[in-house]
């Protein structure tokens, strides 16, 4: 044989070779990471189980003392709200949240007078976090909300579903699209070229 023709019929195998891992391993191609979809993932007992990877999640919005009930305000804290990859992509692409979209809000305390701060206020400890999960699966009513209390020190890794009542109802009353408070997330709504009419709340 040519060193011309075992050069090609190496070069042949392995291309070949390479087809064949990324066909045997999904996602490790171009076309199958755009393709893959990420979801939720539930303990025997029906919990959510609080993704690895949440802090590295897309932000999209962020608030302070943000409250959606009257009376007299709780404590003051900074929230971020972040949200999972793969629907952020999918949402920019088609302005609706797709089965198994996820977003998680991280609680913070407020921090002040520390160096060399000498104005403002930051966001400190976490205190806890929320997640918001569409899964007609799990749920009959789509989407779910969970709170993954921190208040101990610690971060629980899962949570049972919230009462309808506690926040489906107001969600699914105000939110801006879809049981999402869109209203609340212009870097969301601007990504995926959303006009979102804000109503002002009562005084």
């Amino acid at each position: 044989m040519t060193t011309r023709v075992w050069a090609g019929t190496c070069a042949l195998l392995v291309a070949v070779f390479a087809w064949s891992t990324l066909s045997a391993f999904p996602g490790t191609g171009s076309a199958s990471a755009s393709a893959a979809t990420v979801g939720p993932t539930y303990s025997p007992d029906g919990a959510l189980q609080l993704p690895a990877d949440y802090r590295t999640w897309v932000f999209v919005g962020s608030s302070l003392g943000l409250s959606y009930s009257e009376g007299a305000p709780g404590m003051e804290m900074f929230e971020e709200t972040l949200m999972e990859p793969t629907a952020y992509r999918h949402f920019v692409a088609t302005g609706t949240f797709r089965e198994g979209t996820m977003f998680a809000l991280i609680l913070h305390g407020v921090g002040n007078a520390v160096l060399p701060a000498r104005q403002g206020r930051f966001g400190a400890d976490i205190h806890g976090v929320e997640m918001e999960v569409k899964d007609k699966s799990h749920r009959p009513e789509g989407w779910a909300y969970y709170a993954f209390d921190g208040m101990s020190g610690r971060i629980q890794t899962t949570a049972q579903a919230n009462p309808k009542a506690s926040c489906y109802s107001c969600h699914a009353e105000h939110a801006a699209r879809d049981n999402v408070f869109l209203q609340f997330y212009p870097l969301l709504a601007d990504a995926a070229h959303i006009k979102v009419e804000t109503r002002a709340a009562p005084k």
